[in-house]
């Protein structure tokens, strides 16, 4: 599970946090993008570079984006999706839950038809594992003889009850999608706008930012691709593809 950071912990020499640190990701090669600053430079030439070529722990390339052209993406669509889900909740809430919905309850129908077989084989064993101690206790087995049994059935049950537990974790799934889609539409009506990104904001929309390389390298036009998690989708979801450029024109390219 990927650790969440809530903003960098200590302010770095200009007295700043990065509000970005835990969000924000390269798309080709998962590492971090990491936030510049320099005291020779404006703050509208603050900029990210990936982490891992940084380092040079991957091949990757350098995935520049300014800060400020950043901010402006994220904090575009993040208001148009909160002026949607605020104004429109019952739309959203079913646009929302319809992305993968019907995948989602083929997946359940069939993990609940599994847990049903699980439970009563494990039932099975409980019988077959109470009859054999009896055995033991009449001597028609020998003890050696019922330590193997009993371990071979144990390690049954043990095995199909682990089984047990991650197809419960799978039927919660839908449950816990449909909570994180409506806290999302309630957070939503708190704001009806954000002027500035915080820590804070970011924590109660957001779940992850990856950065595509520009295709056309160091072009000061060709923008990069920015992907949006925000909370209430799932990993499988489509997420919000932006595409900037260094005008900060945006183009909302799919949802």
């Amino acid at each position: 599970m990927q650790k969440r950071y809530e903003g960098r912990k200590k302010a770095d020499s200009f007295g700043e946090t990065d509000k970005y640190a835990g969000y924000l990701y390269c798309a080709q090669c998962g590492s971090r993008l990491y936030l510049h600053r320099a005291r020779t430079l404006e703050p509208k030439k603050n900029n990210f570079m990936c982490g891992g070529y940084q380092s040079r722990v991957t091949d990757c390339t350098v995935h520049y984006i300014r800060e400020s052209v950043l901010n402006e993406i994220v904090l575009t669509f993040l208001n148009k999706a909160l002026a949607f889900a605020r104004d429109h909740s019952d739309e959203f809430y079913r646009l929302a839950m319809a992305n993968g919905e019907l995948e989602t309850k083929k997946r359940q129908k069939e993990n609940e038809k599994l847990k049903a077989e699980y439970e009563t084989r494990i039932a099975q064993l409980d019988n077959a594992i109470q009859l054999l101690y009896l055995d033991r206790a009449s001597g028609r087995i020998n003890v050696e003889r019922y330590d193997v049994l009993s371990a071979g059935l144990e390690n049954q049950q043990s095995e199909l009850k682990d089984k047990l537990a991650e197809l419960d974790s799978k039927l919660g799934d839908m449950e816990s999608r449909e909570k994180s889609v409506l806290k999302f539409i309630d957070n939503a009506k708190k704001y009806t706008d954000i002027p500035k990104l915080t820590p804070e904001i970011l924590r109660a929309f957001i779940k992850r930012i990856e950065v595509n390389e520009k295709e056309v390298k160091h072009s000061r036009t060709c923008g990069n691709h920015v992907v949006i998690y925000f909370t209430f989708m799932s990993d499988k979801q489509m997420p919000i593809d932006a595409a900037q450029t260094e005008s900060g024109e945006l183009k909302r390219i799919a949802v």
